[in-house]
């Protein structure tokens, strides 16, 4: 296991606990996947793609024979398949200990979610905001609903972007950090700790032109240079780990320490200043026709 000297000394036990992860198929999500595993957490994979779900798991349990791994079918794009998954969390667990939010989109390939929402926003905020509101019967003080923002959240805008594209992203994450930080802050008896994490930045399948609008020259040299100058996806879901097994209390950000929060190993940080602003201000992210800093056809949900 790589990073083996500092899961000693940064991590507890997971022995007996169940971990969800969104996305733990692939880049990030794989990798924290397989830290709550070797920390002998049940994980669940949720995921899109249902053969992909099944090779993850058969890879993992490659490497930890002893560990179990289930899959669920979960698409953040669909409104039902979200309350379906839910459900289905409910009656087999119980009790879910750790929700890891990781699945997103970046430059989709689809316009729009099947409930006609933009497709970054719909997925990264929307949909994940849906999931958690949905998840929060089946977790208690005990347990951590961890989400994964990025660095971009600081130029999110206020204002819906037209189109997708990096813009659309970066206000994906800005929402949905603000989210975590006022969930923190808001936080009822008997719910679990909101916790936000960044990876930084490391190349995984984000970039894939098979889940992209990018060519496939521009993600070949962009995964290239990813590679060389930024960390491993294995060390920058770290945070994740962190987030999940170590010390880290309500409404605690945690990213990389290096130059910028771009690499390196993960330490506690601070939400930037505009996801701070959003977050005092006392607006509802719905479809309010008064509320001009959303989308007008987002939903009422959670915030």
């Amino acid at each position: 296991m790589r990073y083996e000297k500092w899961y000693q000394k940064n991590t507890a036990s997971l022995g007996g606990k169940v971990a969800v992860v969104t996305g733990g198929n692939s880049g990030i999500g794989f990798c924290a996947a397989r830290g709550f595993l070797y920390l002998g957490a049940r994980v669940v994979l949720a995921c899109r793609n249902e053969a992909r779900a099944a090779a993850a798991r058969e890879q993992l349990l490659g490497e930890f024979p002893q560990g179990v791994v289930e899959t669920a079918s979960l698409d953040l794009a669909d409104n039902a398949s979200i309350d379906a998954f839910s459900l289905e969390m409910g009656e087999r667990y119980g009790k879910i200990d750790i929700f890891l939010h990781c699945a997103g989109v970046y430059y989709p390939r689809e316009a729009k979610t099947k409930d006609g929402l933009p497709m970054t926003e719909g997925v990264n905020t929307w949909g994940t905001l849906r999931l958690a509101k949905a998840m929060l019967p089946f977790m208690d003080d005990s347990c951590r609903m961890i989400f994964t923002t990025s660095l971009v959240d600081r130029f999110g805008k206020e204002q819906c972007p037209v189109g997708e594209g990096y813009a659309a992203y970066a206000r994906s994450k800005y929402l949905l950090s603000a989210f975590v930080l006022r969930s923190a802050r808001a936080r009822a008896a008997g719910e679990p700790l909101f916790i936000a994490t960044h990876p930084g930045i490391t190349a995984t399948s984000l970039l894939s032109p098979e889940k992209t609008t990018h060519k496939p020259l521009f993600s070949r040299l962009g995964h290239a240079f990813l590679y060389l100058f930024t960390h491993a996806p294995e060390k920058a879901a770290l945070t994740a780990v962190l987030a999940a097994a170590g010390k880290v209390p309500n409404g605690a950000c945690i990213g990389p320490r290096g130059i910028f929060g771009i690499s390196g190993y993960p330490h506690h940080t601070a939400f930037c200043k505009n996801v701070c602003r959003r977050a005092a201000k006392k607006v509802a992210l719905s479809n309010d026709e008064n509320e001009k800093n959303t989308c007008a056809d987002a939903p009422s949900v959670l915030y």
